[in-house]
């Protein structure tokens, strides 16, 4: 038995516009650690300390590099479709800090969704000196770290 052309070429057309329809879906993704309201509300200022805060929250997505009084709970939504770039939906911050006893002090959050970006300078900051080559460096090494007090 022979299947008509027309019956393979419309199926076909069918199987391609079915695969491309489901591969160009959107998809929408979370990112970072977003505590339940509910919780953050339950975590008084005055009154609670890092360890009540990691145990009711998690712990934080980043921490202050020197004084570690300032966490910060990132979270986000980003919208992905087939190979285009993805786009930011929305983006909070929630800061908690502390004292220096590690009681909570102030929370506040964020919603950083509409901020621009921000672009770096791209120039470098001049050194003095002279820039070697590998060569230069190797050659220029030798004999400087020979023992010289004799110690064998």
């Amino acid at each position: 038995m022979k299947i008509p052309t027309s019956i393979i070429s419309w199926l076909f057309t069918s199987f391609a516009v079915f695969f491309i329809m489901t591969g160009c879906a959107s998809q929408v993704d979370s990112r970072g650690n977003s505590p339940d309201p509910k919780l953050v509300i339950s975590i008084k200022p005055g009154v609670h300390k890092r360890q009540d805060v990691e145990r009711r929250l998690g712990a934080p997505s980043t921490i202050t590099a020197f004084d570690n009084e300032v966490w910060y709970y990132i979270s986000g939504r980003i919208k992905s479709v087939a190979f285009f770039k993805p786009k930011l939906m929305k983006r909070k911050i929630l800061t908690i800090k502390f004292d220096k006893n590690g009681i909570v002090q102030k929370i506040y959050e964020t919603d950083t969704t509409k901020q621009k970006e921000i672009l770096f300078v791209e120039r470098e900051t001049p050194t003095k000196g002279k820039e070697l080559t590998f060569i230069q460096q190797i050659i220029g090494n030798v004999g400087k770290y020979s023992n010289t007090s004799g110690d064998d």
